[in-house]
């Protein structure tokens, strides 16, 4: 009796076949749980929006020369150049002093990797240098900058300029007091 359930159990048994996504790798009814940052879940939403734009596509017909005065309107909205030189783009080097605990204070150095300056040499010299706890850390946008303990906003300035003279210039140095950014060096 035994060895009749045991064939009857057998036999009911099937493997479960799953069908993978091509494009994210994982089974399909998964796909839109993945995280919303990754590479495959924007490649599988761009996948999914094409099919669906195409269908759309598929039913629309212009009538008239309503279709030709559309995209004049749109060259007509675009944004002029300023006039004003704003070079946002440009590399710069930030200098920012915060206080914690009321004595404490906390030296930032972000931008330097914009000069090519490899951030954990740079924070193992300013550890050495100031004699104080230096580190590299993620901001919130996802740059890395150097946090010095400390308040070496001075020397941290003309110590980069010293050791990266190549690649830093003392017009690329700024630094942020009352929220407003300044360059530091004004004499110019």
């Amino acid at each position: 009796m035994k060895t009749d359930m045991a064939e009857v159990e057998a036999a009911a048994v099937q493997p479960i076949v799953v069908m993978y996504d091509a494009v994210t790798g994982v089974p399909s009814e998964y796909n839109e749980f993945l995280p919303k940052d990754c590479e495959e879940y924007k490649k599988w939403k761009a996948v999914q929006s094409g099919e669906k734009l195409e269908g759309e596509m598929a039913n629309l017909a212009v009538a008239g020369n309503a279709g030709a005065a559309a995209p004049v309107a749109a060259e007509a909205t675009t944004k002029k150049p300023s006039s004003k030189k704003k070079n946002k783009d440009a590399p710069m080097v930030i200098l920012e002093k915060n206080v914690r605990n009321k004595k404490k204070c906390i030296t930032t150095i972000s931008g330097l990797d914009t000069f090519g300056v490899k951030l954990n040499e740079a924070a193992k010299m300013f550890g050495k240098k100031f004699a104080s706890g230096a580190s590299v850390n993620k901001t919130a946008d996802g740059k890395e900058q150097i946090d010095c303990q400390g308040d070496f906003l001075d020397s941290a300035a003309e110590l980069i300029l010293k050791q990266y003279k190549e690649s830093v210039k003392r017009e690329d140095i700024y630094f942020i007091e009352n929220k407003k950014k300044e360059r530091y060096f004004t004499d110019e």
